[in-house]
């Protein structure tokens, strides 16, 4: 990975001020000492194997923002993620839901409550871009949304991020590269993926872990899209970890008497 001093620098600075995907920072963090022995790039990638094998899907309330050049938006959600593609973002308001998204097995429905339209379609980035203001790929959501940073098959290097004060594992791929930092506890604190061309396709921070029954979940989450100039934090509540789901919580059915509109795949 070609990435310049500019992109490093970034993810430093959002670690060390605690600056969430474009929120106002709060108080910095002091840089931390080296730890005198590091873990190999092997027991990082095992303890980040352990998360995803234990954190399988989530349901929770949501507290979203949202930034662009264009606007800020703030909206109360419900959410479900489940491993490996599926997943339920309802937008509420106190009239109930006026907007809806399942993703399921490739395929997504949206439903517009003040449109009376359901829009059909792949479940591909440039339709999550549309309707969630997120292009990227299902998969990926998921794993951010669990805070289980993608995996990685490629080199892989460990270091100590003297400006960030945490861990870093750095995997080299044909793609270009991953990186995660760690705490000392070896949990995700952040995780950016960067192309070949070495410009970020994401970074995505980890913060304010809470227990629930002895597995510690990410409870703030934010994402940023540089090529897209957006941010978006998201806050979690009630959260339910591995809750039972069946196909009927990521399916649709149009009302009766809605449009129905069959999304065409963009052109690149």
């Amino acid at each position: 990975m070609r990435c310049g001093s500019a992109c490093r620098a970034t993810v430093r600075f959002l670690i060390l001020t605690g600056l969430i995907a474009g929120c106002t920072a709060t108080r910095p963090v002091p840089p931390r000492a080296a730890r005198a022995v590091l873990p190999s790039a092997t027991e990082l990638e095992s303890a980040l194997a352990a998360r995803r094998d234990t954190v399988r899907s989530v349901r929770a309330l949501a507290r979203l923002r949202y930034h662009d050049p264009e606007q800020s938006v703030t909206s109360r959600e419900a959410i479900v993620v489940a491993r490996p593609d599926r997943v339920r973002v309802e937008v509420l308001s106190v009239f109930g839901t006026v907007f809806l998204l399942v993703a399921d097995d490739g395929q997504m429905t949206a439903y517009a409550r003040n449109e009376n339209t359901v829009y059909r379609g792949q479940a591909s980035p440039q339709n999550l871009q549309r309707y969630v203001r997120l292009g990227v790929p299902v998969h990926e959501l998921v794993d951010i949304v669990l805070g289980t940073p993608p995996p990685g098959d490629g080199r892989a290097q460990v270091s100590f991020d003297e400006a960030a004060g945490a861990i870093r594992l750095r995997r080299l791929v044909e793609e270009g590269a991953q990186t995660v930092w760690f705490s000392d506890a070896t949990l995700p604190v952040a995780t950016e993926e960067v192309g070949a061309d070495g410009v970020a396709h994401w970074r995505a921070t980890f913060a304010e872990y809470e227990d629930h029954g002895g597995v510690a979940i990410a409870t703030r989450i934010g994402i940023d899209l540089p090529a897209w100039s957006q941010s978006m934090e998201i806050l979690l509540q009630d959260i339910e970890v591995n809750p039972t789901l069946d196909h009927s919580a990521f399916a649709f059915q149009a009302p009766s008497g809605s449009k129905v509109v069959e999304l065409r795949p963009l052109a690149d």
